[in-house]
């Protein structure tokens, strides 16, 4: 039998067992890493923590092996803020020495390296300057109570976070007007705004870093302001890692051909998309982390950039192959310049023109009732609003048969008003409006003989309290009939302002005084008022059968001037609408003078009180 050893396991300082002649194959084998024990500080009982302990931990080598190398493929992490973010220095007690003294004594501590102080300040007690050389910060730190100055005090150096605040007043303006004019070249009118936080005019008092957005785009306003037909520009060794702010530059400066904006901090290619409507020859973006990535892909660099630039001819200072596009201007090609009016017949933008002038004076007065003679017998209309903002039209809301929100099909039918007396009843329910005539366009795209498709749009505001505007398209159908014309289909479409509708109707009315174009040159003089009036007097020449007899649209109608057939289907259409009979229907509509709005306000207003009879309701 083997004699036992008495010698005790040591331990090494590695915190496991100490390898002996049997280990030494398998002490870094990966199975005994949960072997994490550690010496004790004496031989003797265990202390509180410090007895051995032993873990059992799960060992992942073919994980940890796979994830090593999806790391080594990824990019070199690039920071996206400058590097020099805490290069501001603070000099305690440096108030009791001159600016020139304590400079000259850190150059000739630190020689052969250099630094440029910027924006110098002096304190109740302490000196402040920023550096934006990292090299040239790191070798200040190493100064830090190594000088002694005369009184005998070491030199102390600190670090403070951030960049010195610039605050950007019209004393500051005034003197980057200064440094950008010593910056100007006018032989080829360019402008180098290189390293321009170290401008030797402003690097003293200001750390003006065009990679501030705030600073670029102040300095931009100055250059458009006084060079707004700049050809080159330079922004080289700004360390701008953002470059969303030079979107600016393509309405800023339209005449804008060469750009340097290399040795920054430009990451992505696709950064460049907000410089595309450039119509740059020549662009230096070398010494850009971008570039990093085509290291290898030239090709694919140059192919990339000019996807962005198509007229490049000039990149990183080497000649390009003329590009191959196709931009040769043909005069008769252009896209013809928008009309406000268009009309394939003349005949047809008149007749159009003369009814809907006629049309809009009775649909502006107080009484609607009129436009029963510009509607046929079986018209047909139906209204929609827009889906965005339909709170702020809530007026309109229940009425709305977008087939984008109403699929109940018996509600889509019900929405649908057919026959004209349900439609000039609903017209009549609308809000009183104002239209502004001068903001219409029309299109008529099928004038025949028998009927014309005519869409308006414009704008028109509501004569309520608030007093809204609003968009719409209008759409009719409009076919002869008797001596006049009337509409047998009509489509409304009323929306909310957008930004671009305001800034057109903006546009529109501070004209002023423009005539409305609806009607053709030979005929303005016969055309409405620009803005309708309240009672309509002008003498219109009848478009639409009895319509000219009707125009004096703020009088109550009077019974003389509806015909028999039309009382009687006002009478079958407020039964139809009250479930009264035909009786009292007659009763309600001769008491009002045959005004059919009144008619039905009436009865509302009596039915809500309680004081019509039963007998109303027999039939």
């Amino acid at each position: 039998m083997p004699k036992k050893s008495n010698r005790s396991p040591s331990w090494d300082i590695r915190g496991g067992r100490a390898a002996t002649s049997l280990d030494n194959k398998r002490y870094d084998k990966h199975y005994f890493g949960h072997d994490d024990r550690v010496i004790r500080p004496t031989m003797g009982t265990y202390l509180g923590a410090t007895r051995p302990r032993v873990s059992f931990k799960t060992q992942r080598p073919n994980k940890d092996i796979r994830r090593n190398m999806s790391l080594a493929n990824l990019d070199e992490d690039i920071p996206m803020t400058p590097s020099s973010n805490n290069n501001t220095r603070q000099i305690p007690y440096g108030q009791k020495y001159e600016k020139d003294y304590i400079l000259r004594n850190l150059l000739n501590y630190m020689a052969p390296e250099i630094f440029v102080p910027i924006a110098y300040k002096v304190t109740d007690f302490d000196a402040f300057f920023f550096v934006d050389n990292q090299k040239a910060a790191n070798a200040l730190v190493n100064c830090d109570r190594k000088i002694t100055m005369t009184d005998g005090f070491k030199l102390n150096i600190r670090i403070k976070p951030g960049f010195p605040q610039c605050e950007i007043d019209n004393k500051l303006k005034e003197r980057l007007k200064q440094a950008m004019g010593k910056r100007y070249i006018a032989e080829t009118n360019a402008l180098d705004l290189s390293k321009f936080h170290q401008d030797s005019d402003l690097v003293t008092d200001y750390f003006c870093a065009l990679f501030r957005p705030a600073m670029l785009m102040a300095v931009l306003d100055i250059v458009a302001e006084h060079i707004p037909t700049l050809e080159a520009l330079n922004l080289e060794g700004n360390k701008m890692y953002i470059i969303q702010g030079l979107s600016v530059l393509s309405k800023k400066f339209p005449k804008l051909k060469i750009l340097y904006i290399g040795d920054n901090k430009i990451r992505e290619m696709n950064q460049l998309d907000v410089l595309k409507d450039l119509k740059l020859e020549e662009l230096r973006l070398q010494e850009n982390p971008v570039c990093v990535r085509y290291k290898t892909r030239q090709t694919d660099y140059v192919s990339d950039v000019r996807k962005r630039f198509p007229k490049l001819l000039r990149l990183d200072g080497t000649e390009l192959p003329r590009p191959i596009v196709f931009d040769m201007i043909d005069e008769t090609a252009k896209t013809p310049s928008p009309q406000r009016i268009f009309a394939s017949s003349e005949k047809a933008h008149e007749i159009a023109s003369r009814f809907l002038q006629q049309y809009f004076m009775i649909f502006d007065s107080d009484n609607r009732q009129p436009l029963l003679n510009a509607y046929n017998e079986h018209a047909c209309f139906s209204m929609t609003i827009t889906n965005f903002h339909s709170k702020l039209l809530n007026g309109y809301l229940l009425e709305n048969r977008n087939l984008f929100r109403v699929n109940d099909t018996s509600r889509r039918v019900r929405l649908l008003k057919n026959g004209k007396l349900p439609l000039v009843s609903f017209l009549s329910e609308m809000p009183q409006t104002k239209h502004f005539l001068d903001t219409f366009t029309m299109d008529i795209t099928l004038p025949t003989p028998t009927m014309m498709f005519v869409t308006l749009t414009g704008y028109f505001q509501e004569v309520t309290k608030e007093e809204p505007i609003r968009y719409f398209n209008r759409t009719f159908i409009i076919q002869p009939e008797g001596s006049g014309y009337c509409i047998c289909n009509e489509q409304l479409h009323i929306s909310q302002l957008t930004d671009t509708h305001s800034k057109q109707l903006k546009s529109q009315l501070s004209q002023g005084g423009q005539p409305t174009l609806l009607l053709p040159q030979s005929s303005t003089e016969q055309s409405a008022p620009i803005i309708p009036q309240t009672s309509v007097e002008q003498s219109v020449p009848p478009l639409a059968p009895q319509m000219s007899t009707q125009v004096e649209a703020a009088k109550p109608m009077e019974t003389t001037e509806l015909s028999e057939q039309i009382k009687q289907q006002m009478i079958v259409t407020l039964s139809q609408q009250t479930n009264m009979n035909f009786q009292w229907s007659l009763k309600c509509l001769h008491e009002v003078q045959w005004n059919y709005d009144n008619a039905l306000s009436a009865f509302q207003n009596f039915f809500k009180l309680g004081q019509i009879p039963p007998e109303a309701f027999a039939k």
